[in-house]
């Protein structure tokens, strides 16, 4: 009897031992909740606008989008909203902190423009919040390439759907649900890049703006680097291209190759001319 038991007792622990995964919460499918199912970017890159769509700037003028593409430089946007308590203050953060270290200044080689995706902000949430970036960015001539927008969810709509820039009011916690990211867009209203994220490296930032502006901006040195790099939307940054790399390096082959022959093609002229044999 006690054998049966200690023996039916042994079956009971070896059949529960087997039964629980210790890995099983790591091989599971990793699905994204639902409500962030139809939240984030899609790519748009090469997409023109149309930014006929009116807004208030922070002094609570009403503006339409396309006001600043006639200053003819690209533009770096960001879809935010002010009054959020955690992301997008990260996100403004970061952004500024990469066009400190960036040499080119915001309002002379490229605007910055971040919209509020909530209707219920305006003038009174966008003007100081652009005075506290100001000061952080301390550049004269800041103040004309920044421009912190507002406006109805009519605008906000129009806009964001031609991005497909998607979010989501979360009632439960009372804020927005959304992606960080900003876009890179061309003078003409077409965009450019986009780049996900908090952080923006300054070397990729003078790269997409070099590229929005069709090589309107910036120095030699600052195009023929674009040339040896190329943007990975894997990596979400410029790496270099290895292609343009051989490129480079073929030419350069050739071009010292060339200066031997003709260096040498001039001494033997020379030395016939002279008599020597």
């Amino acid at each position: 009897m006690n054998i049966r038991f200690f023996f039916f007792l042994f079956l009971l622990i070896g059949t529960s031992v087997s039964a629980y995964d210790p890995h099983s919460n790591l091989t599971r499918e990793n699905k994204l909740p639902k409500e962030l199912e139809n939240i984030g970017f899609s790519d748009v890159t090469g997409k023109s606008l149309n930014l006929d769509i009116p807004f208030r700037d922070e002094s609570g003028k009403t503006v339409k989008f396309s006001d600043f593409l006639s200053k003819g430089k690209p533009i770096l946007l960001s879809p935010v909203y002010f009054k959020c308590p955690t992301l997008c203050n990260f996100h403004l953060n970061g952004v500024f902190q990469g066009l400190k270290a960036l040499d080119w200044s915001l309002g002379k080689e490229y605007q910055y423009i971040a919209v509020s995706i909530d209707p219920k902000e305006n003038e009174s949430v966008a003007f100081p919040k652009k005075g506290a970036y100001l000061k952080e960015y301390g550049r004269e001539g800041a103040e004309f390439g920044l421009h912190l927008l507002t406006g109805t969810q009519e605008s906000i709509d129009a806009l964001t759907k031609q991005l497909d820039f998607r979010y989501a009011w979360d009632a439960e916690a009372k804020q927005y649900i959304h992606a960080s990211g900003v876009y890179v867009l061309t003078p003409e209203g077409k965009v450019s890049r986009i780049f996900q994220g908090i952080q923006l490296e300054p070397r990729d930032l003078k790269f997409a703006f070099l590229e929005a502006s069709s090589g309107k901006i910036g120095s030699f040195v600052d195009k023929f680097a674009l040339f040896c790099f190329q943007f990975d939307p894997r990596k979400n940054k410029y790496t270099i291209y290895a292609y343009r790399m051989m490129q480079f390096g073929g030419a350069v082959t050739l071009l010292l190759l060339g200066a031997f022959l003709y260096i040498n093609w001039r001494k033997i002229t020379n030395n016939n001319r002279q008599g020597v044999t």
